[in-house]
């Protein structure tokens, strides 16, 4: 009894908070163009993340974040971020999300996938910003909805 109540304390205080923030730094983007104009990628993305698990938090012009250098007029911005994933792990816990950033000139358009997760055991946090299984599957699920919908 008195072994299970120490072990109990030791997790208790030993446990790591994890703190994942809304936008994404750019550390290990993916990034692929498709042929495209804004409107069937944005669909083709939207399709995407539900048919893929994700729920999408919010979109926004990306110079919320991030200054851009270029002001071409003719080019559409948009940042979409998902909601935090959890999946529960033996021992912990692991975090993810991402921030897609389309960007859309004339019929090219060009998605940008930031992905971080964190892993959280008893007394640790890892954090990782690539996961390129994700981000493939998420570039062929785009070019298959892109190539549905035209």
């Amino acid at each position: 009894m008195r072994k299970a109540l120490i072990f109990l304390l030791i997790g208790l205080m030993g446990c790591a908070s994890v703190q994942i923030p809304a936008y994404v730094k750019d550390k290990k983007p993916y990034t692929k163009r498709f042929y495209a104009n804004y409107e069937q990628a944005y669909e083709a993305l939207n399709k995407t993340l539900l048919d893929l698990g994700w729920e999408i938090e919010g979109t926004m012009d990306p110079a919320v974040y991030e200054q851009d250098s270029s002001s071409d007029l003719d080019e559409k911005k948009t940042l979409v971020l998902t909601h935090i994933r959890q999946t529960p792990l033996f021992i912990g816990t692991r975090y993810a999300k991402m921030n897609i950033f389309l960007r859309s000139k004339k019929k090219i358009s060009e998605f940008e996938i930031r992905y971080v997760t964190v892993t959280s055991l008893l007394f640790k946090n890892f954090t990782s910003y690539r996961n390129d299984s994700a981000a493939e599957r998420m570039f062929e699920y785009l070019d298959k909805t892109i190539k549905e919908n035209k």
